[in-house]
């Protein structure tokens, strides 16, 4: 598996405009005022886990996929490789923009709000494997470019039916921020924390099967 992620890393360097790009906007967006720092470290850690799902579509390019079956690598381990990829990629994009926040805001601030809205974007790296955890198993299966359109369409329909439920309720978003700020932080973290796990490592094991069935 040490291979697969050499591999990955030598293609991610071949994107390193569209990298420094994403770290430019995100230094600008913290740069830009006093509101900006959770919404540029949210921008940061989901684009840059896109970049796992990325590396499939290089892999498919020129049946470069069905090369690397014949290699000794099997495809659970394929699967993995981009799991943990992912994963990497959002915590360490997640790391890299709080630090360049925190440098530029001002370590004086951390005494501040500042520290509290860091904390709060922690939301981020679950939202980001949350939604590698859809893309993936999509993307393996009908592949790098049908599955992000694919991918796609199912998100915007998730956000609409969760707009539509809200409107429903009548619920505003001063109610629904008032009834989240009244919860346990703890609980709902550890809540979080173990969604996004199961849900993640559901998505792996989806992920595997498909990947198996799979025919080059």
């Amino acid at each position: 598996m040490k291979g697969l992620f050499v591999k990955d890393i030598e293609l991610m360097k071949q994107q390193k405009q569209s990298f420094i790009l994403v770290i430019v906007m995100g230094v600008i967006l913290n740069l830009a005022g006093s509101g900006s720092v959770s919404f540029a470290i949210g921008y940061f850690t989901i684009v840059t886990a896109i970049f796992a799902i990325t590396t499939i579509s290089y892999d498919e390019f020129d049946n470069g996929l069905a090369f690397l079956m014949t290699l000794p690598v099997t495809r659970k381990q394929y699967v993995a490789e981009k799991y943990l990829l992912g994963a990497g990629l959002t915590a360490a994009a997640w790391g890299i923009e709080a630090i360049t926040g925190v440098i530029c805001k001002g370590v004086a601030e951390l005494q501040g709000c500042l520290s509290e809205k860091i904390i709060g974007t922690l939301i981020y790296i679950p939202l980001a494997l949350l939604m590698l955890s859809v893309s993936l198993p999509l993307v393996i299966h009908f592949g790098a470019e049908k599955g992000r359109y694919i991918a796609m369409v199912m998100w915007a329909i998730i956000i609409a039916v969760v707009y539509t439920l809200i409107k429903t309720m009548g619920l505003s978003a001063d109610a629904v921020g008032a009834w989240l700020n009244g919860l346990n932080r703890g609980m709902v973290l550890a809540g979080v924390v173990l969604f996004t796990v199961i849900v993640y490592m559901g998505s792996f094991w989806i992920g595997v099967w498909l990947m198996k069935k799979k025919e080059f």
